[in-house]
């Protein structure tokens, strides 16, 4: 069971395999987030076990960005990608859509969709053979989620999501999980 301080589900047994691609669907409060967070290792589960498979190499991306960060984006994908050259952090940035002002501006002073663009940036730049995304498509513009969808519909690896958009997720997910079927809360 997942949870803080009272269970958020009742028992659950999920697997996923190789290759998949699939989206939690659901009301806002309901656990989605908590059982991502408990899956990573991020909190514990409060009963039972997760069992991962063998050389997983695991992209998260998180809801929202820690606005307590205080770095440009320049210096955020260098923490992340030292052996970058200056001309190859900008071109990565750049091809997520962000301009030289966005580029060279502090990330929390970003809107929202700007850090959501900086977040995927370095996500889309690491070698993961997982990507466990929770609703990537928050304060996304038209475009650019476009662009997300084209890129995960090429993704070779499996895909865990939440994602509140069918229109997004119809023709990209191989599964849809309804989370409404497993929680606690009522709402």
């Amino acid at each position: 069971m997942i949870g803080y301080d009272e269970p958020l589900s009742s028992p659950l047994n999920m697997q996923m395999e190789r290759g998949e691609k699939i989206v939690l669907t659901g009301s806002n409060g309901i656990g989605k987030t908590t059982l991502l967070k408990s899956l990573l290792g991020l909190i514990p589960a409060l009963s039972g076990t997760v069992e991962q498979g063998e050389f997983l190499q695991i992209g998260y991306f998180e809801q929202e960005m820690d606005q307590s960060i205080d770095t440009t984006c320049i210096e955020e994908m260098w923490k992340e990608f030292p052996g970058f050259s200056q001309y190859e952090v900008r071109a990565a940035l750049a091809k997520c859509g962000l301009t030289t002002k966005h580029i060279e501006s502090k990330v929390k002073v970003l809107s929202g969709g700007e850090q959501a663009k900086v977040r995927l940036c370095k996500l889309i730049n690491r070698e993961n053979n997982v990507l466990v995304l929770d609703e990537p498509t928050n304060h996304l513009d038209v475009d650019a989620k476009d662009e997300l969808k084209r890129a995960l519909k090429a993704y070779k690896g499996s895909i865990l999501m939440v994602c509140h958009e069918p229109e997004f997720y119809d023709d990209l997910a191989t599964r849809v999980v309804d989370c409404t079927k497993w929680t606690t809360r009522l709402y």
